[in-house]
């Protein structure tokens, strides 16, 4: 076997950075049965039980069986910067479901998102705030559907989004209580 050349070594340097915290990631940890705060996202949540969680500096990752076939992210934003391919950003008096026509604008102009079908977008609450809930699925670029279900709001300059995503075979119906479960017990400590 020769050296390593192209796409193989720049795989295996991000892997050597994931693995080795080079990306600013935590290990890999069980989820305990307490509340976590994280301290950037100033936000205590629980974390659904059996399910493995990794912390970052922007938020942090959830997964039962593995990041492929469900996980959940939780991360925030600043207002001010401009959401991925729309030109526009959150900032002013948005209502919470005209941040939702973002994200999804967004989601749709995603090369990876293929065939993308709203299946529910509607209202929801997280901590006593108003937000929106949406709930869609596509082709993944291997051509797995994926479902997801995105809760997201305002809270001061910040944009939080609650994220589940899971293959929609079998995997998004066995997680998506444990997520519903992790937004409800979410507390802002702004």
């Amino acid at each position: 076997m020769g050296p390593v050349t192209g796409r193989g070594l720049l795989a295996a340097a991000l892997v050597a950075l994931v693995l080795g915290g080079g990306t600013g990631c935590a290990l890999w940890t069980p989820a305990k049965s307490s509340a976590i705060q994280h301290p950037w996202l100033q936000l205590e949540l629980m974390i659904p039980a059996g399910w493995m969680v990794a912390t970052f500096s922007e938020g942090l990752f959830a997964t039962y069986h593995g990041l492929e076939l469900e996980s959940i992210h939780v991360r925030r934003w600043d207002r001010k910067v401009e959401v991925k391919g729309t030109g526009r950003n959150l900032e002013g008096e948005l209502l919470p479901y005209e941040i939702a026509e973002i994200s999804l604008d967004s989601r749709r102009l995603d090369e990876g998102v293929g065939g993308l079908e709203v299946l529910r977008n509607a209202p929801a609450e997280v901590d006593g705030r108003d937000c929106y809930e949406i709930d869609y699925r596509f082709r993944g670029e291997t051509g797995l559907r994926i479902r997801t279900v995105e809760v997201g709001c305002a809270v001061d300059k910040w944009i939080y989004r609650f994220e589940y995503r899971a293959a929609e075979q079998h995997y998004f119906e066995a997680g998506r209580s444990g997520f519903e479960e992790l937004v409800q017990s979410a507390r802002f400590k702004l």
